[in-house]
């Protein structure tokens, strides 16, 4: 009766395929995944998203558009964009930024051109103007870099 009574049993509602249990300093117990995020864990709620971001675009009739987004705590935001190669080449935005699902931000002021983004660890990637995800062989060619 002892031996049945200490056997580790698992709820299957809380145990998820290569998940490790780990203790906080504040001796609360998280559940994380292989990749080392919460599990249940989204870019909304367990990522550190305000900082800002550079990275040069791919562009139809330039060299590429070099763009900086500053993401505030406050949900403000600055965005600079620069046509390379261009005349009149710089344009700068301001505004609140929103979250539009639990991965994805709207720069809500922007009516020229994409304005959402998906959230990733370190990186910002630029949707495209329906905020799908851009395919292609320039698709990696989206994304800001955290600084």
């Amino acid at each position: 009766m002892f031996v049945t009574a200490c056997e580790n049993k698992s709820n299957p509602e809380t145990t998820t395929e290569n998940a490790v249990d780990t203790v906080t300093e504040d001796m609360s117990i998280n559940i994380i995944d292989s990749a080392g995020m919460p599990v249940g864990a989204t870019a909304k709620n367990a990522l550190d998203v305000a900082g800002k971001y550079k990275g040069i675009l791919p562009c139809a009739d330039c060299e590429g558009i070099e763009t900086t987004i500053e993401l505030k705590t406050d949900s403000t935001y600055s965005r600079e964009i620069k046509y390379l190669g261009k005349k009149d080449n710089l344009f700068t935005a301001s505004g609140k930024w929103t979250w539009v699902s639990e991965f994805v931000i709207s720069l809500g002021s922007i009516k020229e051109g994409p304005n959402r983004y998906f959230v990733a660890e370190g990186k910002l990637v630029q949707l495209d103007m329906n905020g799908k995800k851009i395919s292609g062989s320039l698709a990696d060619k989206y994304e800001l870099k955290k600084q």
